[in-house]
């Protein structure tokens, strides 16, 4: 009998890894994780900013139009008041007056009171994030009677410590849109061709520029609108009375004409003449009236 030697059945055994393969392995195992987990983790983010800027955006269009409804759907009596709060930070107020549509929210929709867009500190985030920080507002309005004022309204707005908080004047204010780093408004006055921060006369600005810096945002988004033109017209005159003239025309019926006589006696005639005038006597003609249409013949009898 055979025997084989020792070196070739050692030979012949299942093997297992080294340590060194093992780490190897490890190393490019937790290097394929890691690059998943960011790329991963990018995506997330990626898909979230995109969701976040389109939901700011949609804020952005639904405050701009509601801004461009109000300005086209001004009345004659309307007034636009612009007022700079602060010069520092270049805070404005803009005032909107006899406008019963101005932002028709709260539990007055239909109001006339004064409407009053501005900005307000946010409260909940008041500095924005990145290497630079910045005050962050919200841009909301005012309005005397856009929130029921009730006692336990009241007492609920004074005790929350959120954005609806009223300001130093009392005034309770409704946040439209938040995260604004920048707001300025401008009126074009047209007799002098400039630009103006403040307004405070009875004539409506030939133009109206909002210039808003969201955050995140470095370039601000620029709308203008264009108040509707007063055309005064002339009052419309009396039209003048039409002269009536009697027609002339005949009646259905003509009457008869009424009867005229004289009667005079002539002088004497010359030699060989006849006598004068004698007696003369007429009647007046009757007045002519409508034909009448005959009556239709009777239809002839068969025999």
């Amino acid at each position: 009998m055979r025997t084989r030697p020792p070196s070739t059945l050692r030979s012949r055994r299942p093997r297992g890894f080294s340590l060194i393969e093992v780490v190897i392995g490890m190393t490019i195992l937790a290097m394929i994780t890691t690059t998943l987990f960011a790329i991963i983790k990018g995506s997330v983010k990626g898909a979230s900013d995109i969701e976040k800027l389109q939901r700011e955006n949609d804020q952005v269009n639904r405050f701009l139009e509601q801004v461009r409804l109000t300005i086209d759907t001004m009345p004659a009596s309307a007034t636009l008041t612009l007022t700079m709060v602060d010069q520092g930070s270049g805070l404005q107020e803009f005032k909107i007056s006899g406008v019963s549509t101005c932002f028709p929210f709260g539990s007055n929709p239909i109001s006339y009171n004064d409407t009053t867009i501005g900005m307000r500190p946010d409260l909940i985030k008041p500095m924005t994030e990145g290497p630079a920080p910045m005050p962050r507002y919200n841009l909301g309005i005012t309005r005397t009677d856009i929130i029921p004022q009730t006692s336990s309204t009241t007492v609920v707005v004074q005790q929350s410590n959120t954005n609806t908080d009223s300001d130093e004047q009392g005034r309770p204010w409704m946040p439209l849109l938040p995260g604004v780093v920048a707001l300025q408004w401008e009126f074009y006055q047209d007799s002098n061709k400039e630009w103006l921060q403040e307004w405070s006369t009875t004539q409506w600005p030939g133009l109206i520029k909002l210039h808003l810096t969201m955050e995140g945002r470095t370039q601000p988004l620029t709308m203008t609108f264009c108040p509707p033109e007063l055309q005064l017209r002339p009052a419309s005159q009396a039209p003048a009375p039409v002269a009536t003239t009697a027609a002339a025309g005949f009646g259905a019926a003509g009457g008869k004409g009424g009867k005229g006589e004289g009667k005079g006696k002539g002088g004497k005639g010359g030699k060989g003449g006849p006598p004068g005038g004698g007696k003369g006597q007429g009647k007046g003609g009757k007045t002519p009236s409508t034909p009448k249409t005959p009556p239709p013949h009777p239809p002839p009898k068969t025999p």
